[in-house]
């Protein structure tokens, strides 16, 4: 149910909660998980970081408003082969907003 929305800071991607919990468990599936909990890079070995991600909560009855809560993700990566995801997360939009009724 994703919805594209032009913003004036350009068009950006609306998530419900569901999809946004089903991208992060699909995200932590490409990484082995040590016997220590960590988790290590199938490609290079190394161990996986966490970058904290910020998704603003647009829970309100107008388009693209909240409440000015946000949903705070651990976004894994490997500091070796891949690039440290952006500190700005999609909007999420919670059932019974203007964006997911």
């Amino acid at each position: 149910m994703s919805e594209k929305v032009k913003t004036p800071l350009g068009e950006v991607t609306v998530l419900t909660v569901e999809e946004l919990v089903a991208q992060m468990r699909h995200r932590e599936q490409k990484y082995i998980r040590r016997v220590d909990d960590s988790y290590e890079c199938p490609k290079c070995g190394s161990t996986i970081l966490a970058a904290t991600v910020v998704h603003p909560c647009w829970d309100g009855p107008f388009a693209m408003s909240g409440s000015g809560k946000c949903v705070h993700e651990g976004r894994p990566y490997c500091l070796r082969c891949e690039e440290r995801p952006s500190d700005r997360g999609c909007p999420v939009a919670p059932k019974g907003s203007y964006h997911n009724p």
